[in-house]
């Protein structure tokens, strides 16, 4: 029986690669003067003649991006090993000369430090890197070579075709390191210099390139699956430290084993930059720690398409249903376009009486709330929590990591939680919501009124000692010893957020309501509940719920 070797690519606005490549960083330096240029006019006297001075500069830019020439993926049988799976055409650009070197690294590895392709079945059968082509183990590899190609490509990583640029990129390329030139060697768990440009020199106007390609050998006793993995390439000019590994919600989704027990991570929403706490929790998951706070269609927002959002027009079956209305396709991706997107300019939020203006609850086309996110809230068992309109304000009291995880986030109804113009489709009591406006490879909790799978809010908080009864019913389950306070601190930083319902503000500080997946009937849909005295891990007591605007914590996909 064959399994599959599985990758895919992307090339997103901050060049962000996925598989075998994924996170370019683009390095902007500090700007530099070009000289200065004076222009003067011969004078007799102060009275007939003058002069301007003009002085130009030119930011330093160095960037690094792809061209997909070959997708990196592959169909092997047991016991066979391929080479040369995909080539991408890697471009490097700077138009200074100080020279620079292109480092690389997998962000999936081990305990052993070694870079691994993450198996859809369990951690058991990852496959470790390495250059084996035979015997007991799999393995993976990765090779590096001169580019040798005709194809032009500016310093934003287009093609060019004008006429008078006719340079050669093959015979511009960049040093390659012997230790990955032109042979296949495992694939390095942290940041190892890879491909350099001496100081003293800058690439032409097409840039420098090199190419990527990978192998990989498949053992007679591995399991058919899907294997997926990473490699990250940054580029830095040569007097630059080399960063801490910056972390993406999408890589997360994909090396979730290679995280110990309530070890806490940030990591970038690549739709808009923001940065998220996430851990992985006693249940198995990965848990968001911070409220969701992508605002639906604002300014600097991306697109929201299957490439960093979760949504998936297909019926998936085993329970999940789509009522996917507002989605269309091209090329392989999908893209979501709401209905009705946020009303951050209207909104206006009043947190000391809790009334809202601009907000139609009614209208269960998809929305988000912003203006959620400025207070915050504090861990003492007071029946009110305190509120801070700042994140300098909050910092005074608290570190500003346990600030952001007092965020409330953004508010969504649950026809924009789930990602569909058209949610009312999904109406069947614990149908649950196929997509959702999490991050790729995220989505939101499912939940349950009974010990099941599906209970993953009431199995959450079981596991962390908050209730002592692990069914998740409607009704109040109540706290254990301690439990209100553990549910707002580490590591599940739960929040009091209240939620928005006919254009009020409900319940700040008071009582926290969270989306789950799945819905309680035609205009309801069950959530976390919370206040000081009683939970409800599947709460459904609201009228009409759907239309309510609630936060949202997102969990890293699995198979269900």
């Amino acid at each position: 029986m064959g399994h599959k070797v599985k990758q895919s690519l992307m090339n997103s606005r901050i060049d962000f690669f996925y598989y075998a490549f994924r996170n370019i960083l683009i390095i902007i330096l500090p700007l530099f003067t070009i000289s200065v240029l004076v222009l003067s006019l011969s004078h007799s006297s102060a009275t007939n003649s003058s002069a301007d001075h003009l002085d130009f500069s030119i930011p330093v830019s160095c960037t690094l991006v792809s061209n997909v020439e070959e997708s990196h993926s592959a169909t092997l049988l047991n016991g066979t090993y391929k080479d040369n799976i995909g080539k991408t055409i890697m471009t490097t650009y700077c138009n200074d000369s100080n020279g620079y070197t292109v480092y690389v690294a997998s962000p999936a590895f081990n305990t052993n430090n070694q870079s691994i392709l993450v198996s859809s079945i369990n951690s058991d059968y990852d496959i470790v890197t390495g250059t084996a082509t035979s015997g007991a183990n799999s393995a993976w590899a990765m090779k590096l070579s001169k580019s040798n190609i005709n194809t032009n490509i500016d310093s934003n990583g287009n093609t060019v075709t004008t006429n008078n640029i006719v340079t050669n990129v093959g015979n511009d390329s960049p040093t390659i390191d012997p230790a990955f030139e032109d042979k296949y060697v495992a694939v390095p768990a942290s940041w190892t210099p890879a491909v350099s440009k001496a100081s003293g020199t800058v690439s032409s106007q097409t840039g420098a390139s090199f190419t990527t390609t990978y192998a990989a050998y498949t053992s007679t006793t591995q399991p058919a699956g899907t294997y997926t993995g990473l490699v990250r390439y940054l580029l830095l000019h040569n007097n630059q430290a080399i960063p801490t590994p910056t972390y993406f919600m999408q890589d997360v989704a994909v090396w979730k084993d290679s995280l110990s027990l309530n070890q806490s991570i940030q990591a970038i929403d690549e739709r808009d930059g923001k940065k998220y706490w996430v851990t992985k929790m006693s249940d198995g998951n990965i848990w968001m720690t911070q409220n969701l706070d992508l605002c639906i269609g604002c300014e600097g927002v991306a697109a929201l398409t299957s490439e960093n959002t979760d949504i998936n027009p297909e019926d998936s079956g085993q329970g999940i249903y789509n009522a996917a209305g507002g989605y269309s396709e091209s090329g392989g991706v999908w893209t979501w376009t709401p209905a009705s997107k946020a009303t951050t300019s209207s909104i206006v939020v009043n947190y000391s009486t809790g009334t809202v203006t601009g907000w139609d609850t009614q209208n269960t086309a998809p929305r988000s709330a912003e203006g959620g996110d400025t207070y915050f809230y504090t861990s003492g068992n007071n029946n009110n929590d305190k509120r801070y309109d700042s994140l300098d304000l909050c910092k005074v009291d608290h570190s500003e990591a346990d600030c952001l995880h007092y965020s409330t986030g953004n508010y969504y109804n649950w026809t924009a939680a789930v990602a569909s113009n058209a949610s009312g489709g999904i109406s069947t009591d614990k149908a649950r919501a196929a997509n959702s406006i999490c991050p790729r490879g995220w989505r939101l909790p499912n939940t349950d009124t009974a010990d099941s799978v599906y209970n993953e809010f009431g199995k959450l908080l079981y596991d962390y000692n908050i209730t002592s009864n692990k069914a998740n019913g409607t009704n109040s389950v109540g706290y254990k010893t301690g439990g209100f306070n553990a549910l707002r601190t580490t590591p599940l930083w739960f929040v009091r957020s209240g939620n928005i319902g006919w254009s009020i503000l409900y319940y700040p500080a008071a009582s926290g309501r969270y989306w789950s997946n799945t819905a309680s009937g035609s205009s309801n849909a069950y959530y976390l509940r919370f206040d000081s005295s009683n939970i409800y891990p599947a709460g459904n007591d609201d009228s009409n719920s759907k239309s309510f605007a609630r936060p949202i914590r997102c969990v890293v996909r699995q198979e269900n």
